[in-house]
């Protein structure tokens, strides 16, 4: 196979993949955190390429149950977060632009311990006042990671 031949192939499988329902993130993290004011106890969970390159939402562990959804227009809730380290720049929701978030508990499997979540977003950088735009990805938590969840 010549170069320009794998070079396609490669592209064709790396836009299938892309495709794909379910997503699976290199890196995935849940940490207790109560990053969410209030007395309910919250988690943060970060999805994909690495620890330096990642979004990341906030939700409250009583939230954390089949069927709920989280909607935000420009940070009008607070009872969730969204928001994005992505090369050295932070990505957050803003009350002053035109950015959203929604979250939904698509499912949770304590026998399986899978819990999966669906989040989209448009978020604003920081610094530059950009908006960020993340299609609707899958985020399924599972393992050891899940019993932190609840």
């Amino acid at each position: 196979m010549n170069t320009k031949t794998w070079i396609v192939a490669t592209g064709l499988v790396v836009l299938l993949s892309g495709c794909s329902d379910e997503e699976t993130h290199k890196y995935t993290e849940v940490t207790e955190f109560n990053f969410i004011q209030g007395n309910d106890k919250s988690v943060v969970v970060s999805f994909g390429e690495n620890p330096q390159n990642h979004y990341s939402f906030a939700i409250r562990k009583k939230d954390i149950r089949t069927g709920t959804t989280l909607f935000s227009q420009s940070k009008n809730n607070t009872n969730f977060a969204v928001f994005a380290e992505l090369n050295e720049q932070t990505f957050i929701r803003s009350s002053n632009h035109a950015t959203y978030a929604q979250l939904t508990v698509v499912d949770v499997d304590k026998k399986n311990q899978v819990a999966t979540f669906k989040i989209k977003a448009q978020l604003m950088d920081l610094n530059s006042k950009a908006l960020k735009k993340i299609d609707e990805t899958t985020v399924n938590v599972t393992g050891n990671k899940f019993t932190i969840l609840l």
